[in-house]
């Protein structure tokens, strides 16, 4: 598969703690992801909409993605882009082709700044190119302090994503942990965050969407959680889908 384009102007909301790059961007070296979550995703339900034919849980390689990166990277300005916002750059094909670490030392020596978001820890194979780099933080999402085969069946548990993120802080790369979506009854957020906190530099919570959980539910459990969060001095960022389930 070819494109024209591999880092593109994003509208999905992620949080600027950096205090400059404003302008977010992706970069989705794949389409399709062999995780399979059996939550609603975003990019499974786009992808749905615009193509039913293509078999998601069967991805396909942007085989000019290094080419593309090169070319977009000149002549865009420089800013945050999400790696991958739409897929996962480290499932398993990626052992196969090495795309992402063919194009991430493309990123990495720009003025750019690259956020990983995975749920596999393919990505320690690469911490060797992040290690000193101040332009790169490797984030995971974390559903639960246990592995959750129902919900994520391809991907690796929990347990192998909180150990990848131990292993990047005791190598020095900045880390972040993503607890979205935020599954009713498996996903504890202050249980999350007091075992995670001492080598996990900031998380980041979402709502369930697209999946029919109350808004009730979030409204509930809130408050409680900020006043924690905000007692604990913890480093967080809440999305706007969840701050609207208090009217904010």
């Amino acid at each position: 598969m070819y494109r024209r384009t591999i880092i593109r102007r994003s509208k999905v909301e992620w949080p600027n703690h950096t205090g400059k790059y404003p302008l977010l961007y992706n970069c989705n070296i794949y389409k399709g992801c062999f995780h399979n979550c059996q939550y609603p995703c975003y990019a499974r339900l786009m992808t749905k909409k615009n193509e039913p034919n293509f078999i998601w849980s069967k991805p396909q390689p942007v085989l000019n993605a290094v080419e593309l990166a090169r070319r977009d990277i000149k002549r865009l300005p420089p800013g945050r882009i999400m790696f991958c916002s739409m897929t996962d750059a480290y499932q398993p094909i990626e052992g196969k082709t090495g795309l992402a670490r063919k194009i991430l030392p493309v990123l990495l020596d720009s003025e750019f700044y690259t956020l990983i978001i995975t749920k596999s820890r393919l990505v320690v194979r690469d911490f060797d190119l992040f290690r000193g780099r101040s332009n790169i933080e490797v984030g995971m999402t974390i559903t639960s302090l246990e592995d959750l085969p129902t919900w994520e069946p391809n991907a690796d548990g929990n347990s192998a994503r909180i150990e990848t993120l131990r292993i990047a802080h005791e190598q020095g790369i900045k880390n972040y942990a993503s607890m979205e979506p935020w599954i009713p009854e498996a996903t504890k957020p202050i249980e999350i965050v007091s075992k995670l906190r001492d080598f996990v530099d900031r998380f980041i919570i979402g709502s369930m969407q697209y999946a029919g959980v109350p808004r009730s539910f979030y409204a509930k459990q809130l408050p409680n959680l900020i006043s924690w969060l905000d007692e604990n001095k913890v480093n967080y960022f809440l999305k706007k889908e969840l701050r609207g389930c208090l009217g904010q």
